[in-house]
């Protein structure tokens, strides 16, 4: 069985080719259509996203535009109602000259009582400009009590200003021509993740109070050091128990639980799960299994230029200690499992800078010509009763067939930046049925702190 590009790509029920790149999130009304939005964009599938009505432009009773950045939908009270969160700036787009241009608008909250028909002006869920706070798409949910919760992240230090030099860029030949791998391995911001929370469906937001969640673990003749968390995703694992994952820089998908539903989290801690500065999302299935999905990549991938070119899926039967159930949903690897290594910061060592300046030191052992390179990322999962919908970016890289130059497409109008796979829930057990490991006699309940 091959497992490039797809594992079991016959058990797929559809997939589209979309122009939403990384901004999908999904919201079932109680009838089973399916509301999609991206950024400011709206399509309703009324059979469980085999096929997807035209796109639309939903504006609020004001005239202007729903949604943004970041936009994550989630189910509110009552059979047709919505809500949708997102910030309405783009980085840099509407800043002023002299001014950072991480700032933007805040978290923003629009309602919708009729299934997306017609939109209230957004209320804001944070104030603008606080502590440059932004969500990660699809990263709302309601939990069994009903309350909303929230995954953010908050963003310290200065973005790249328009005076700043050229970054470093990382990549590759492919077939002898240079392409572009990576773009995310030298920001000199920090990040970290947090939650908020409401118990009157969207009129009002609590952050929660057990401070911001970071990397933080002891080292030798020191006190600590700390790196970054970034685009957290949320789950409830049963009631009261949420269970976030964390992007980081690491070599690891690292993980914070909340015992109070939402209000307080866990000083955050590495999963077996290898992924280098790249999201992730979790998911709880209809029969309480997790599914994470995410760019699994080993320290020896990234640093050959790897990064982003294996999006996996694993299932955990006992609420997130053992992972199993490895494949790719899409890849240019044959392997479908990554072990883990050390916790510690890898980056590509095919790196340059800017003409004029000094070229780096790097080594040769993972520096390489390749013949065949594509990125998937940004995945984003929704979750129905005997399917899943598996969004996620695709930039193609190829050697055209008519000029001897390699394009990386990353397509917006004519093609396509994104990809979406409907798959049963059979594909994610290896074809098999859903079933409880006989191994595993009870579900994990990690220590409370």
């Amino acid at each position: 069985m091959s497992n490039v590009p797809m594992t079991l790509p016959e058990l797929m029920l559809a997939e589209h080719r979309t122009i939403f790149y990384h901004a999908s999130t999904w919201a079932q009304l109680e009838d089973g259509r399916l509301i999609h939005i991206a950024a400011e964009r709206m399509t309703v599938s009324e059979d469980g996203g085999i096929t997807w009505s035209d796109i639309t432009f939903p504006k609020d009773t004001n005239g202007d535009l729903i949604g943004g950045n970041g936009t994550s939908l989630v189910k509110l009270a009552g059979k047709e109602a919505i809500g949708l969160i997102a910030t309405k700036e783009s980085i840099g787009v509407t800043s002023k000259p002299g001014t950072d241009p991480w700032h933007q608008d805040g978290l923003l909250f629009w309602r919708s009582n009729d299934g997306g028909k017609t939109w209230q002006p957004p209320t804001p869920l944070t104030p603008p400009n606080f502590l440059k706070i932004g969500c990660h798409h699809h990263s709302a949910i309601r939990t069994s009590s009903g309350r909303l919760v929230l995954a953010i992240q908050m963003i310290f230090g200065q973005g790249r200003a328009a005076n700043d030099p050229p970054p470093r860029m990382s990549g590759k030949l492919l077939n002898g021509h240079w392409v572009t791998t990576a773009g995310h391995f030298f920001g000199g911001a920090m990040m970290m993740c947090s939650a908020c929370y409401s118990d009157d469906d969207g009129h009002t937001w609590q952050m929660q109070s057990s401070g911001e969640l970071m990397v933080s673990m002891p080292i030798e003749k020191a006190q600590r050091w700390v790196s970054y968390t970034a685009e957290p995703t949320v789950t409830e694992v049963r009631p009261d128990t949420l269970l976030m994952f964390m992007r980081t820089g690491m070599g690891r998908i690292f993980q914070s639980w909340s015992y109070d539903n939402g209000e307080t989290w866990t000083r955050p801690a590495p999963t077996v799960l290898a992924g280098q500065t790249t999201p992730a999302s979790i998911n709880t299935l209809p029969n309480g299994h997790l599914l994470c999905v995410w760019n699994q990549e080993s320290a020896d991938e990234v640093r050959r230029g790897f990064n982003r070119t294996r999006l996996s899926a694993a299932i955990s039967r006992d609420g997130g200690r053992v992972w199993e159930f490895f494949q790719n949903i899409a890849s240019v690897h044959e392997t479908t499992r990554v072990e883990p290594g050390p916790i510690e910061a890898v980056h590509p060592e095919e790196v340059y800078l800017p003409a004029g300046q000094p070229a780096l030191e790097r080594d040769g052992a993972y520096i390489d010509n390749v013949e065949i390179h594509d990125r998937w990322s940004y995945p984003s999962v929704m979750v129905l009763k005997d399917r899943v919908i598996v969004a996620h970016t695709e930039i193609h890289c190829e050697q055209s067939p008519t000029h001897a130059q390699i394009t990386a497409i990353h397509r917006q109008a004519g093609g396509y930046n994104q990809k979406q796979k409907v798959l049963p829930l059979t594909w994610f057990y290896g074809g098999k049925q859903p079933a409880d490991n006989p191994f595993l006699k009870t579900a994990y309940k990690p220590a409370k702190p």
